[in-house]
């Protein structure tokens, strides 16, 4: 059967927008439901942090509208805020929503006793069916996951990729993009060569964009039997990862640079490849403006013969202190967002890919080919060697001494060994509860 085409144009998503009833801004909600005496009528404050008037945030707006007009007795009350960094404050004053869209913080949530195991809910009346749990990437399905019970549900997954100018790729007589490392570093200095002034790589230095590289060279972020409690950077693969690094910057090969200003290179035609992520996407396809043809790659294959990816994103959460209509009204509302057509929506529209492969199977092979970036990221979702990024609560101190380790082992402020041991160190503190200072 001939797959539907899904219709795309930013003017239609803005138009379906438009209207809807929601809150916007960064104000509180009232998290008591508004109920109707002799009705089972219930309306659900959700908070999640996307930009309202960017791609994500338009497609989430535009779907909150398609469920409240088919859901007439649930409607969902969207307010756009750091849910991440307000919703703890707003559980202490007794005004927190009823769902939230969180990052990855959900040691924070769970010691403070905030949030509902999805599970009974999940395998409920309201909730997935045996099918769409099934339909779910795996990666993302046991994304927000603890001691196998599900405290969060990822709803847009990021995974690191590369997005590179075909026109200079054709320019420098280079026909497709590299499928290894060292491929990679064969061209950028190809580029270097032929084409003065134009840089030939842009890189993140964070750890979504350190750890793939790592991890396809055969490393791990925590030592085996740890449970999470030991960091495992003293090792050949985290060597070779930050070398090869320091061996692009040191030849000028490569820069480290951050969103705006690698969009900015890359729009203007002064950047061959960019490091990104598919949250980035549709920003850098703007950025460009048509002006040359985009290409996307994922990440290259390392010593271990395979790619490696780490995924992570906002996740559904749903938090305690409300009625039980109330969660059930909330997960009536999440099993509809895991639907193919919600899926499919969120997937040419948002700049993410879609979660599952029901969403998948909605969306037309004539888009998939003209918007690589969602292609490579559901292919690397597939992937049995994507990770989902770790949760303990320490991780996020990990990541930001992994930053740092990185960053003075590139540039040249320390040697790639000395970053290590120190990135070790500290990483063992911070796993194991001691402060890292």
């Amino acid at each position: 059967m001939k797959k539907p085409k899904i219709v795309t144009r930013r003017s239609t998503l803005a138009m379906a927008a438009g209207g809807t009833l929601i809150l916007a801004g960064c104000g509180t909600a009232s998290a008591v439901a508004a109920t109707n005496p002799g009705t089972t009528h219930q309306t659900i404050t959700l908070w999640e942090s996307h930009s309202a008037g960017g791609p994500p945030g338009l497609a989430v707006a535009a779907l909150v509208k398609q469920f409240n007009a088919t859901h007439p007795d649930i409607q969902v009350a969207l307010t756009v805020t750091k849910a991440s960094h307000k919703a703890l404050g707003a559980l202490a004053a007794g005004d927190a929503p009823v769902a939230a869209w969180i990052s990855h913080y959900d040691g924070q949530f769970l010691s403070a006793h905030a949030l509902i195991d999805l599970n009974s809910l999940i395998n409920g009346p309201s909730g997935l069916t045996a099918t769409e749990r099934t339909s779910v990437f795996p990666v993302v399905w046991h994304n927000g996951e603890v001691n196998g019970q599900h405290y969060r549900l990822e709803v847009d997954a990021k995974i690191s990729q590369l997005t590179y100018n075909k026109a200079l790729f054709a320019k420098a007589g280079i026909a497709a993009p590299p499928t290894t490392w060292t491929q990679l570093a064969t061209d950028v200095a190809i580029l270097k060569q032929k084409l003065p002034g134009v840089i030939p790589l842009a890189w993140k230095d964070s750890s979504a964009h350190i750890l793939p590289p790592f991890l396809s060279n055969g490393g791990q972020i925590f030592q085996p039997g740890s449970h999470e409690k030991k960091a495992d950077f003293l090792t050949p693969a985290a060597v070779n990862t930050f070398t090869y690094f320091r061996n692009l910057y040191q030849k000028g090969e490569m820069i480290l640079a951050h969103g705006s200003n690698i969009r900015a290179d890359f729009g203007a035609g002064k950047l061959a490849i960019a490091d990104g992520t598919s949250a980035g996407y549709q920003k850098i396809l703007d950025a460009a403006h048509g002006q040359f043809p985009v290409g996307v790659f994922a990440y290259p294959a390392g010593s271990t013969g395979h790619t490696a990816n780490l995924v992570q994103g906002l996740g559904f959460v749903l938090m305690v202190n409300h009625t039980k209509a109330q969660d059930q009204a909330a997960m009536t509302f999440v099993d509809w967002w895991f639907g193919a057509k919600a899926q499919a929506y969120w997937g040419t529209h948002s700049g993410y890919p879609p979660v599952d492969r029901l969403g998948l199977s909605h969306i037309s092979q004539s888009y998939l080919a003209s918007h690589p970036g969602v292609s490579v990221a559901v292919d690397t979702l597939e992937s049995p060697y994507t990770i989902s990024r770790p949760v303990p609560t320490a991780y996020k101190e990990v990541q930001a001494v992994l930053d740092t380790a990185f960053y003075n082992a590139v540039t040249g402020r320390t040697s790639v060994q000395s970053a290590l041991n120190i990135l070790e160190t500290q990483a063992n503190n911070y796993l194991s509860g001691n402060s890292a200072l």
